[in-house]
């Protein structure tokens, strides 16, 4: 009975990681493939176990994609904490930039499969709403540094230049997403330099 007792949290930190080894095996996989090519066969192979295995993790592929957006959401929802801070708006507007621009990069960077997931529509209404307030949410934190920022300002034309920056971040990320080293650095500069010069005319405006 104690022999019992003592094997329990072993086995529990060994199902822990097959299953986040198992996510890790779906993330690529969804990233690869898309949610409509992955299946759990591909996702097992990935994980090196046997179909049989992940079954007794997970049942099927749309319980493991609702894992895996599960844990983006937890993570985008921790990021909008630390982004978005008050104390940016006075700051220069490349660091203003690199403060809000960065973290979401490198969120995208370690999740490959989020695009995947909520183009395929491959998770529960109830977590897509939460991800889609998430993304609205950012337009509305924006507009608020902006407004910080540049306080006389009409909040039409804040609201306008919070959209419009979201699109130029959404519109260049498929860029510089798949990009590595030298390369990818490039692209990230070339991003924060659209973005500057979009938004500077505006927010040292005194009228706009």
């Amino acid at each position: 009975m104690v022999k019992e007792r003592a094997s329990e949290p072993r086995r529990q930190t060994r199902g822990k990681q097959r299953m986040e080894s198992l996510l890790r095996a779906a993330e690529e996989v969804f990233a690869e493939v898309g949610y409509e090519g992955a299946t759990t066969n591909l996702i097992a192979a990935r994980a090196s176990v046997s179909p049989g295995t992940l079954y007794q993790f997970y049942p099927n592929k749309d319980a493991l994609a609702e894992a895996l957006a599960a844990q983006y959401a937890r993570k985008l929802e921790g990021l909008h904490g630390r982004v978005f801070r008050g104390g940016i708006a006075s700051a220069p507007l490349s660091e203003l930039i690199d403060a809000t621009v960065d973290p979401f990069l490198e969120f995208h960077r370690g999740a490959p499969a989020f695009e995947a997931l909520f183009l395929a529509a491959a998770v529960s209404p109830a977590l897509a709403g939460r991800i889609r307030v998430l993304h609205d949410t950012v337009a509305l934190r924006l507009l608020s540094l902006f407004e910080l920022r540049t306080p006389e300002a009409k909040k039409e034309d804040l609201q306008w230049a919070a959209e419009t920056s979201i699109g130029i971040f959404r519109g260049l990320l498929p860029l510089v997403t798949p990009l590595k080293g030298p390369r990818r650095g490039r692209a990230i500069r070339e991003l924060k330099t659209a973005l500057a010069r979009y938004v500077e005319p505006i927010l040292s405006s005194r009228k706009i």
